[in-house]
């Protein structure tokens, strides 16, 4: 699988097909993101089993962003319906699932080792005398917070082309990550850029209630479905499945 390496400007850049894409598509945009908080929402209340339910099917939620995505920027009308256009495909529906497994899972691990950090600092710091357990204290927050980081990223670089490549491509899972993850690596500093960019808009979209990010998600989602465009190049022939939905 051929997979290309982004000039460093496309870290900004892709904000801006992302707009354009949100842009071709306003309304479906803000009301498919409105449905996607229901769902969350309605799932949370449930207890224990709706937030795996939600960890599950979410990458299969995100295809369909991504579906929504590739019909507005192809030049075609735009539908909610387009959220649950995986979930519908019996041929992509069950691959995009076991993604959403292996990212509860993986989200499982790094609370598990989040709580280790957490459980070995306060036990150090109840061991230690005053004037000695600060310095082990911040070594170990910090050396935690490196761990957590790197967690994440991973677990980021898996997913974040694998659910592209297995919806529109019809790509095997396991080959799926690893080339999510050279992808990530290959386009790590345009990627990291974006992400910066990304922290401080998501912090100004928090402000007005949250409100702003009816207009950040959709920019972001469209976003990253430009840098799978960009990063993967396209086969001779791609299947896209349900396009009559």
């Amino acid at each position: 699988m051929d997979i290309n390496s982004m000039a460093l400007n496309r870290g900004w850049g892709l904000f801006g097909r992302g707009w354009r894409i949100f842009t071709g598509g306003v309304v479906h945009w803000i009301l498919a993101l409105i449905l996607f908080f229901v769902i969350s929402i309605v799932l949370n209340l449930i207890p224990l089993i709706g937030g795996l339910v939600l960890a599950v099917i979410t990458p299969a939620l995100i295809a369909g962003f991504l579906k929504l995505a590739h019909e507005i920027e192809s030049g075609r009308e735009g539908a909610v319906a387009h959220l649950f256009a995986p979930l519908r495909d019996p041929e992509r529906r069950n691959p995009l699932l076991i993604l959403g497994l292996l990212a509860l899972v993986a989200s499982l691990v790094l609370g598990v080792v989040a709580a280790a950090f957490v459980g070995g600092t306060i036990m150090l710091d109840e061991t230690s005398g005053m004037g000695t357990g600060m310095m082990p204290l911040a070594g170990v927050g910090f050396f935690g917070l490196i761990v957590l980081f790197l967690l994440y990223l991973a677990i980021f670089a898996a997913l974040a082309f694998a659910i592209p490549l297995v919806y529109f491509r019809g790509v095997p899972i396991g080959d799926a990550v690893l080339a999510s993850i050279q992808g990530t690596i290959t386009n790590l500093a345009p990627l990291i850029i974006f992400s910066v960019i990304y922290f401080v808009l998501a912090i100004i979209a928090m402000i007005p209630f949250g409100l702003g990010f009816l207009i950040l998600g959709p920019v972001v989602l469209g976003a990253v479905y430009g840098a799978y465009r960009e990063i993967f190049p396209e086969p001779e022939v791609e299947v896209v499945h349900g396009e009559a939905s």
